[in-house]
C-alpha cells in the first residue's frame, strides 16, 4: 500500500478518505477521557467518593485505561499523518521517477 507507484484519482480520493477517518478516530480516542468526564460528571484523575457509587479502585483503573487510550489515540493521529504525507507525496511522483539519494 505504500509503494511509490502513481496514484490515480480514484485511489487517491479513497486513500484520503481512509486517512481522514483514521485521524478522526484517533482524535475521538484522544478526547475520550474529556468527553466521558463531561458526560458522566466524574473526574477520573481526582474522583469524589460522594459523587460516585462504585469503589474508588474501579474508578482509578478505568481512569488509567482511559489515560492509556489517550496515548493510543495520539499514536493513531501521528501515524495517520505520517503515512498520509509519505503516500501522498510519493503518489504525486510519476511511476519510475522516484528520487535518487
Amino acid at each position: 500500500m505504500l509503494s511509490s507507484e502513481e496514484l490515480d484519482t480514484q485511489d487517491r480520493s479513497k486513500y484520503i478518505k481512509i486517512v481522514v477517518a483514521a485521524i478522526l478516530a484517533g482524535v475521538f480516542v484522544f478526547l475520550a477521557q474529556d468527553i466521558l468526564e463531561w458526560v458522566l460528571e466524574v473526574d477520573f484523575d481526582n474522583p469524589d467518593p460522594s459523587q460516585i457509587d462504585v469503589p474508588k479502585a474501579i474508578v482509578d483503573i478505568f481512569g488509567r485505561m482511559i489515560g492509556f487510550a489517550r496515548y493510543v489515540g495520539g499514536a493513531i493521529i501521528v501515524l495517520g499523518i505520517i503515512i498520509a504525507v509519505i503516500k501522498l507525496s510519493l503518489g504525486s511522483i510519476p511511476a519510475g521517477k522516484t528520487p535518487q539519494k
